[in-house]
């Protein structure tokens, strides 16, 4: 009897052992013809579905992926092309997968698509989003930022694809509580990884977009401020023991359906990070003629003597700068024309007309205006009809005030203390590349030279609210 209740056992366990290892886990590779494989050589074998599936294969050998692209697709069901009437749709919502990977956006630049964008895009997308939602295996799902295209070939327009398809992404993503793949920043310096047409990637280019996939996780900066703090911490708790999607950010790559102690201790290894900060003057230096830059390679030369505050400022130190000379220089970071981006930094004292930060050849970024103080921008699109944005908030007032600037690739927002103070519609900035200039106007002009204290000056390459 008790061999024959071991046996059982036995048997019990090894039914479920086996159980486990051989269902597999499934991943719905959703998308257009980057998805597809489109010209490639070796189409099976070098699609980044099957690129995927191999790397996927190294960190659990249940993974599986499955290519459900179509050549052309678009979400827009009034396009020409809408993923929603192919066969690869019905498809792959019969598959049940486990994750669902969606990549669109060059389709919807297309001549006979663009005029559909802003009127359905975002509406569209999350019909296709809540219908694998909806799926009972209620899979994880992962939106993409396009590829850059380097081409106007198919009619694919990359302006229209940086200024409006991607922050309707972000929209989406933000209102449906999805993580961002971010193929778009990971090519655009990269034309060598596409086919000759400049649309579609070639395998060097489909095993990037594998690799940054299998590799990927959420971003740790979960409440969008720009720094992964204690705050975030608080999300993560908030959300202890659940399936929350935004806070399940390990196990690498696609997280365990729970939010656990590994995802605190993911968490706690990002803590003080700033993710997307392309820049970062902490300004706490004590002494010398350099600001040094924590976020990347943007060292700023001091011009005229600003003075270090070791204990003077929001965030430790400080620099004061004297109103008369004083400012600190630095080689070009981003222009402004090329995407979304963020800067932000804290302030005492100014005085109408003074600017915090500028660019050499462009306008001022952040200052006060002449009249009465009030935060200001002159970051404006190209061309007549445009001015600056100009918020009724005073910062001139010698008081502590963190302020800053977004562009959503739609609008232009200025923030005050964490608040938004002013908001216009800025579908295009006006291109400039020059260096930036902290305490200064863009022309150095006396009266533009900013008198009192700044700290902790940051800029980002993507949307942050402040």
């Amino acid at each position: 009897m008790k061999k024959t209740i071991m046996l059982i056992v036995i048997l019990a366990f090894s039914i479920a052992l086996f159980s486990s290892v051989a269902k597999a886990k499934l991943v719905a590779c959703v998308g257009n013809s980057n998805t597809y494989g489109a010209l490639l050589p070796d189409r099976m074998n070098n699609c980044y579905p099957a690129q995927l599936e191999k790397l996927l294969q190294q960190i659990d050998p249940r993974w599986e992926t499955q290519n459900f692209g179509v050549n052309g697709a678009t979400v827009l069901r009034q396009g020409d092309t809408p993923y929603v009437n192919q066969g690869a749709y019905h498809q792959a919502l019969a598959s049940e997968p486990d994750v669902v990977i969606l990549c669109f956006g060059p389709n919807g630049s297309r001549s006979p698509n663009r005029g559909y964008i802003q009127e359905s895009y975002v509406s569209d997308y999350i019909s296709l989003i809540d219908a694998f939602a909806a799926l009972p295996s209620k899979p994880k799902i992962w939106i993409c930022y396009p590829l850059k295209a380097f081409s106007g070939n198919y009619t694919i327009s990359d302006a229209i694809i940086r200024n409006q398809i991607i922050p309707l992404i972000t929209q989406i993503a933000s209102e449906k509580h999805l993580p961002i793949i971010d193929f778009y920043t990971a090519f655009e310096d990269s034309p060598h990884l596409f086919l000759s047409d400049g649309i579609h990637p070639n395998p060097s280019g489909t095993k990037l977009m594998a690799e940054i996939i299998s590799g990927v996780r959420a971003n740790p900066d979960l409440n969008g401020d720009g720094v992964v703090d204690g705050a975030d911490m608080c999300i993560v708790v908030a959300h202890w023991h659940t399936n929350e999607p935004s806070c399940d950010i390990a196990p690498p790559p696609f997280g365990d359906g729970m939010v656990d102690v590994q995802d605190l201790v993911v968490l706690a290894e990002h803590l003080f990070t700033y993710p997307g900060a392309v820049a970062y003057w902490k300004l706490d230096e004590t002494e010398g003629a350099v600001a040094y830059d924590s976020g990347g390679d943007y060292d700023g030369t001091l011009m005229g003597g600003p003075v270090w505050q070791p204990d003077g400022g929001m965030a430790a130190g400080a620099l004061q700068f004297d109103g008369i000379d004083d400012y600190v220089s630095t080689n070009p970071v981003l222009n402004p024309a090329d995407g979304t981006f963020s800067v932000v930094a804290w302030i005492m004292g100014g005085a109408p007309g003074q600017a915090i930060l500028s660019q050499a050849d462009g306008v001022n970024w952040l200052s006060a205006d002449p009249s009465g103080g009030n935060l200001m921008t002159e970051l404006k699109r190209s061309g007549r009809g445009a001015g600056a944005l100009l918020s009724q908030t005073a910062i001139a007032d010698g008081d502590w005030h963190r302020v800053g600037f977004v562009w959503d690739g739609s609008d232009r927002i200025l923030y005050v203390d964490d608040v938004e103070v002013a908001r216009d519609t800025q579908t295009d900035l006006g291109s400039s590349e020059g260096g930036l200039y902290i305490g200064a106007g863009q022309a150095l002009d006396p009266a533009s030279f900013f008198s009192g204290l700044i700290d902790d000056v940051r800029m980002y390459n993507r949307v942050i609210h402040p």
